[in-house]
């Protein structure tokens, strides 16, 4: 069996991610003209065309689509190998990225758990909007809230995206459970827009409130704590408020839930699981969502 150099290899995966021999070049740190060098190369000792060149970048031949999925897989089995290796005696680390609200309302309450079952790694929490580059970026796990996952990328869902009204039982002193007719538009608590609430007031015959009312936060963890504060109802997730709701620091009002197709999904490439300490957070991480539904 002929292997084909490991440098030409790193360099066609590169560029066949980015089709772009300028950006192939910026993350290896090389000059254009190297990359351009080492993929004629390959080229040359496979016998086949792996680009067409066109005059604003690459694309991918049928024999270079099939050849980078070959390469990206036996890139990322040599990368975790090498990990180990280099991780021998020492902590482990999970990478994940996931949005703020994510974090706070149902990730961070959680690890404290996972913590236990395993003690010797860390999770290292990247909190962001955007949607990351898994790859590239070096990140294990992302949480992503949405229908659209990548081609090659694993996808399970964590979360339903079913929303529920909640407050603080201060809110509704003396009684203890919270009616629709509790709700107006004053006090409103709203994530972001005005959207959610309208769907719920549509779907639960509450036409009398005003949904162009209330406070708007950024993110959901506003909301939350302001709904703590009794300072109106929040539109939530019920997933992420399972532990105020068992406490009764939030009451939830009794009513349809708005289902939507949109969840919270764990996405990650196949071959991460190859790594005991990466298998067991997903596992771990799966079998909380499991929990919590």
């Amino acid at each position: 069996m002929r292997l084909p150099p490991l440098a030409s290899v790193r360099f066609f995966e590169s560029a066949a991610r980015h089709l772009s021999v300028r950006a192939a070049a910026a993350e290896l740190h090389v000059t254009p003209g190297a990359v351009s060098q080492q993929l004629r190369g390959l080229e040359g000792f496979l016998g086949c065309a792996l680009f067409e060149r066109l005059p604003r970048g690459l694309a991918l031949t049928p024999a270079g689509r099939d050849y980078l999925v070959a390469c990206a897989e036996a890139l990322a089995l040599i990368g975790h190998a090498t990990a180990r290796l280099q991780a021998l005696g020492q902590r482990r680390v999970v990478r994940l990225s996931c949005t703020a609200g994510f974090a706070v309302q149902w990730l961070v309450p959680r690890l404290e758990d996972f913590a236990r079952r395993a003690p010797d790694v860390d999770v290292h929490v990247s909190t962001t909007d955007r949607v990351v580059d898994l790859a590239s970026e070096d990140i294990h796990f992302a949480v992503r809230h949405g229908l659209d996952v990548a081609a090659g990328l694993q996808a399970e869902v964590l979360l339903a995206d079913d929303l529920v009204p909640v407050c603080s039982p201060r809110l509704i002193a003396p009684r203890r459970i919270p009616r629709i007719a509790d709700i107006t538009g004053h006090r409103l608590l709203h994530d972001g827009h005005r959207g959610d609430w309208r769907l719920w007031c549509d779907a639960n015959g509450a036409s009398g409130v005003d949904c162009n009312q209330g406070v708007v936060f950024t993110h959901s963890n506003g909301t939350v704590e302001a709904a703590l504060a009794a300072r109106g109802f929040a539109l939530v997730r019920k997933g992420f408020v399972a532990e105020e709701l068992a406490a009764r620091t939030l009451v939830a009002v009794r009513s349809a839930a708005v289902a939507t197709p949109l969840a919270y999904r764990l996405v990650y490439r196949p071959e991460v699981l190859v790594d005991p300490a990466l298998r067991s957070f997903r596992d771990w991480i799966t079998a909380q969502a499991a929990l919590a539904s």
